[in-house]
């Protein structure tokens, strides 16, 4: 897709600045998320990966640390980067998956040591789908991701936040996360099933036509209703949704995991 100007500008000063912070550790800065998959929207975030060989020394840790803490200062897109630094050997091999690589979240001005980035998902993300920021191709970086391994942590992600909101339901009933759990479920279930990556409408849209009719009506809700504007975190949702999005959301348990037996069949 066509970046906007003003985050072309966003983007390139992240490359300069990681680029004197790491030096000729600097192996390449790619997107991911939306942008990758040419769905983003004005409410997006900003997810990048920038490659780097070998973890950064404790020298070019500090001089991104200054970096990131004042990058949400020029407003914009610049307050809404997400990104990991991920080591190059990481990427090459499919037995590092979970490794903690530097991490900034949407909004943060700090790096922590996280595994968010470093998973299948992302990984064929950045392989299938990168836009080159700077640097080669990546799929000249990036171990091929197996569909097995999409479809198992599909599944171990689909569980996971199943028995978490069971731990906290009252999420369930977040004027946001509503219609963002709907549609994170479908695109769980997409990828659980074809092993591939989508936008989250697209998925939706998909899953309208091929998950149980029962859930129809929640999916037809969250597209109606994409909830993006972090205000919503603060209010209540439809009551009358908390139900079926419970259910959607135990269902595609089940029905990820009928995805991963057949596909092992």
């Amino acid at each position: 897709m066509t970046l906007p100007t003003d985050l072309r500008g966003v983007l390139d000063d992240l490359v300069a600045g990681a680029e004197a912070a790491l030096g000729n550790q600097l192996v390449g800065a790619y997107l991911v998320g939306s942008f990758a998959l040419g769905c983003a929207d004005e409410w997006s975030d900003v997810d990048f990966l920038v490659v780097t060989d070998g973890r950064p020394t404790p020298e070019a840790e500090a001089a991104l640390r200054v970096l990131h803490a004042r990058r949400p200062d020029a407003g914009g897109w610049a307050a809404h980067l997400e990104g990991s630094y991920a080591d190059l050997a990481d990427l090459r091999s499919p037995m590092t998956l979970g490794k903690r690589w530097l991490y900034v979240d949407n909004g943060s001005r700090d790096l922590e040591a996280s595994d968010h980035d470093n998973t299948a998902h992302t990984r064929w993300l950045l392989r299938e789908r990168g836009l080159v920021l700077r640097g080669p191709s990546p799929r000249d970086l990036v171990a091929e991701v197996p569909a097995s391994a999409l479809r198992a942590e599909a599944l171990g992600v689909a569980r996971a936040r199943a028995e978490q909101l069971e731990d906290d339901p009252s999420w369930y009933a977040n004027a946001w996360f509503q219609p963002y759990c709907v549609l994170t479920s479908c695109r769980i279930l997409y990828t659980a099933t074809f092993a591939e990556v989508v936008g989250k409408e697209a998925a939706a849209r998909w899953a309208l036509e091929h998950a149980p009719a029962v859930h129809r009506p929640v999916i037809e809700a969250a597209l109606a209703d994409r909830a993006h504007p972090w205000d919503r975190v603060h209010r209540q949702g439809d009551p009358a949704l908390v139900a079926p999005t419970r259910a959607l959301v135990w269902d595609v348990v089940r029905l990820a995991g009928q995805a991963a037996l057949e596909a092992r069949d």
